[in-house]
């Protein structure tokens, strides 16, 4: 039988390990979403936005005008602060985590009514190319030599660049694919979260209808990030 002492010692210990937890719970919080859509809306960041979303729409600007499929039919931008974790204090071997990522987006559609593979060879020949991973070249198109479309658990490839920050998503008419380019605007809750189309009224449903395979070319750049103290 317990005596009352080991009870009463084995509680308090219960009681200062939940204080603990409480304790390392409110620092791993790190600022609140108050604090943060403050520090989002703040002249510093604002800047960075700004600056990020000239330098991404220069980028896009080269593209459009070396790509051999004319210019994109609708340009999105999507800008986002989203809150991240704090501190891990229960394991001090872990990374450091932001307490909140500002990243913005910007994405170009195309739909282009030729094979699949023989726009994958577009890329190597624009004058403003991105140095595209060979590998995500090569499987993206094995997907098509093998017909790996046609099974039931297919999921589309994808091309990226080795430096990151670019990449190529695609879905052809008639591949059966578990997941399909997906209009881009947040829908969830966000620290700061805006989302811009040109035109505002041209839909990815509207753009499939068109005919031959909708493409989305997207350029990712991270601008600011805060870290708890």
């Amino acid at each position: 039988m317990t005596s009352p002492l080991r009870r009463r010692s084995g509680q308090a210990a219960s009681l200062l390990f939940a204080f603990l937890l409480m304790g390392v719970g409110a620092c791993a919080r790190g600022p609140s979403q108050n604090e943060l859509k403050k520090i989002a809306a703040s002249d510093e960041v604002r800047q960075k936005r700004e600056q990020t979303e000239r330098e991404l729409r220069a980028r896009a600007d080269e593209i459009g005008a070396s790509s051999p499929w004319g210019p994109p039919l609708r340009t999105t931008v999507v800008d986002t602060c989203t809150r991240g974790g704090g501190k891990n204090y229960l394991d001090q071997n872990a990374p450091k985590q932001p307490a909140m990522s500002c990243m913005m987006r910007l994405h170009l559609y195309f739909v282009v009514d030729r094979p699949v593979p023989q726009v994958l060879q577009d890329l190597r020949s624009m004058n403003a190319p991105t140095k595209w991973s060979e590998d995500s070249i090569h499987s993206a198109l094995r997907y098509y030599e093998n017909k790996t479309y046609e099974t039931s658990h297919a999921y589309p490839p994808s091309i990226g660049s080795r430096t990151g920050g670019e990449g190529l998503a695609w879905d052809a008419p008639g591949d059966n694919v578990k997941s399909k380019v997906r209009e881009p605007c947040p829908g969830y809750k966000l620290v700061l979260g805006t989302c811009v189309s040109d035109p505002a009224d041209l839909t990815l449903t509207a753009m499939r209808e068109r005919p031959g395979t909708l493409f989305a070319w997207t350029l990712t750049a991270g601008y600011h990030e805060v870290y708890s103290t």
